[in-house]
């Protein structure tokens, strides 16, 4: 207990440091030297970026453990989203598929809706399929005084449903904490602890839990699976029309025999434009290099790309 109290106390000073490159590897090291990295070291915080919000965190995962040290979790990120949202036409609500702990729903709603009346409110559906995630979820959106404004969804999605098997940072078993997780590819021998999960469509998601289709910004974060998701959803994106914010990564969705050209294409026959971030912070380009493409797509359907072009490089257009 002392080891984990000890970095917890000194770990709250990186938040106020410089915001300089390697601020947070001395921490990191300690965190290691403590022998704390297989143990779950529970800590509430309030991050501060964007915005002040209150967390529980379990410094065993990765990413818990870098917004605690860094006071926040991909604030550029957050603030994006909420700039997407605003430029949509039909200013409907989000959806965070990946919703992991609320890292990324909790700041945007909170940024979004800062003095909107409670009849004009966003809501964000935050949507986790693994239950520890999706419990520490809850709890997050509680602590923060969202309910009912940050809803959580506890769900796979994919592309058809389908029982299929999950791991989750660590190696955990079910009950045994929180962590980002990925989808096992069919027919995967990798050798891992197994959580087996339901896999149901969005579109079915959507018509079950009674969830309004009216939205207008979709981030999606599933460790490979994104394109799958977006397959199970052809309803929703013909009647919603959402600017999609996504992961998209190479690596993660060869896992799954699939690749941007597979975005690409999904993309047209759904009436999107396919975007691909630039090294320049949230700037896109509409002309992908297969060969050297990483991660993160912007899709936009096509009737709201004038929009949105104020995030498209100018010199990239085609």
């Amino acid at each position: 207990m002392f080891r984990e109290d000890f970095f917890c106390a000194v770990g709250r000073i990186a938040p106020h440091l410089p915001h300089i490159r390697g601020r947070t590897r001395p921490f990191l090291m300690l965190f290691d030297l403590l022998g704390l990295r297989n143990a779950h070291t529970i800590v509430k915080t309030t991050l501060s970026s964007p915005v002040d919000y209150r967390v529980r965190l379990d410094l065993h995962s990765w990413l818990q453990r870098l917004a605690f040290l860094t006071g926040g979790y991909e604030d550029d990120t957050v603030r994006f989203l909420v700039r997407l949202h605003e430029a949509h036409p039909r200013r409907g609500h989000f959806f965070d598929i990946g919703a992991n702990v609320g890292l990324i729903s909790i700041p945007f709603s909170l940024l979004d809706n800062t003095g909107a009346p409670s009849s004009r409110r966003t809501k964000v559906y935050a949507f986790e399929a693994i239950a520890d995630n999706y419990e520490a979820l809850r709890h997050n959106i509680l602590m923060n005084h969202l309910d009912g404004i940050v809803v959580p969804v506890r769900v796979a999605l994919g592309d058809c449903e389908k029982l299929i098997q999950i791991q989750v940072e660590g190696d955990l078993r079910a009950g045994e904490g929180t962590g980002t997780a990925n989808i096992l590819p069919d027919g995967s021998t990798h050798d891992c602890v197994r959580i087996p999960l339901q896999l149901r469509t969005l579109d079915e998601t959507i018509k079950r839990e009674g969830i309004p289709s009216d939205v207008s910004v979709v981030k999606i974060d599933t460790d490979g699976y994104d394109l799958k998701v977006l397959q199970g959803g052809r309803l929703f994106l013909e009647s919603a029309r959402p600017a999609i914010f996504g992961e998209f990564s190479a690596h993660c969705m060869k896992w799954h025999d699939q690749t941007v050209g597979d975005v690409e294409r999904f993309s047209r026959e759904a009436d999107y434009v396919t975007w691909a971030r630039q090294p320049n912070g949230f700037r896109f380009s509409d002309r992908i290099d297969h060969a050297k493409y990483i991660q993160d797509l912007l899709l936009i359907p096509k009737e709201y790309a004038a929009d949105y072009s104020w995030c498209l490089d100018v010199e990239s257009a085609s």
